[in-house]
Order: C-alpha cells, then sequence, then structure tokens
C-alpha cells in the first residue's frame, strides 16, 4: 500500500493543476496537496482491481473529493457563492453525497467506454435521462426537473436511473462495448 501511495503522489499534483484552484490568498498549494494525499490514501485502502477501474482513476475522484471536502469545510462555510476559479463558485463543486464514487468515475464526461455504451445499449429517452442526471454534454439535473422536462413522473426518472445504472454496469463489467 505504501508503494501505491508513493508512486502516485504525482496524482495529487496533477489534481490540483487540473481543478484550477486559485492558488494564494484564496488557497495555500501545501495545505490542498496534503489533503489530496489525504484522498490518495483512502483511495489505496479502498480501492478493489475487481471492479474494473483503474487505481489512477479511481484515486483522482477520491483526491479530488477530498480537495473539495476541505473547501467547503475551510474558512468559506458562511457563503457557496465563493468563486474558486474563473466562473465556477463553490456551490457548483460540491460533491452530492447521493452519488457513490463508482458512480461518478462511470460517468466521467471523459470516458470513452461511457460514451459507446450510451450511444450503443440505450434508447434515446435513456440516454437523455443518463446525460442530465449526471451533466454528460450538459448542466446537471435534479429528477424533478428530468420529470417535468420529459413530462413523466418523478419516480419513473429514479426507477429508470437504477435500472440503467444497473445496465451500464453490466455492461462495463462484462465489457459489452
Amino acid at each position: 500500500m505504501n508503494e501505491l501511495i508513493l508512486n502516485n503522489l504525482n496524482l495529487v499534483h496533477f489534481v490540483i493543476k487540473k481543478m484550477n484552484i486559485k492558488i494564494g490568498n484564496d488557497f495555500d498549494y501545501d495545505d490542498l496537496y496534503q489533503v489530496g494525499v489525504i484522498g490518495l490514501i483512502y483511495a489505496s485502502k479502498n480501492y478493489d482491481e475487481n471492479k474494473h477501474i483503474t487505481f489512477s482513476t479511481f484515486s483522482f475522484v477520491c483526491i479530488k473529493n477530498e480537495i473539495l471536502k476541505f473547501i467547503y469545510k475551510g474558512s468559506y462555510n458562511d457563503s457557496l457563492q465563493v468563486e474558486i476559479c474563473d466562473d465556477v463558485v463553490l456551490e457548483d463543486t460540491i460533491r452530492d453525497e447521493n452519488v457513490n464514487i463508482e458512480e461518478e468515475i462511470i460517468f466521467n464526461e471523459n470516458n470513452q467506454e461511457l460514451h459507446y455504451i450510451l450511444d450503443n445499449y440505450l434508447n434515446e429517452k435513456e440516454r437523455k435521462i443518463i446525460k442530465m442526471l449526471y451533466g454528460i454534454d450538459s448542466k446537471v439535473y435534479k429528477q424533478n426537473e428530468i420529470s417535468e422536462i420529459l413530462n413523466i413522473p418523478q419516480y419513473k426518472v429514479s426507477r429508470i436511473k437504477i435500472r440503467l445504472l444497473k445496465r451500464i454496469k453490466d455492461c462495463i463489467n462484462n465489457q459489452k462495448f
């Protein structure tokens, strides 16, 4: 485990750079790095190679979430409207606790496998719901907003989500792409 952490310390720097956080008056880079390392340690303890997700992908999400929690719980508890980088406010980056890390990884918009599955294994309505739920190619919508847009009951959106997540995970686990 220690070797896994040591071999992936550069990933913490990469995540901080990728997040494009304003360093200086707002945040100290060393603090962000230390918090990122905590996320890396969490990833090394909770990584399951049987989930068909690379360690770097899993740890990227863990590091990012740890940093976001730090920013959220830091000196900015009073306001979620604090700008953390160009045109992005803190409220826009808070992780939805209802989404588990595995789902977050699956719905990473850079995931080519996901786009292949969406295009080849879901119909247009299912694809639209998943994209709206997870902000793929659009903003993230809440289930009640999706139900209004698509004119279907909210409970159906929830059921469709559960069914589609299972289907997508099955496709990834069975490598149907």
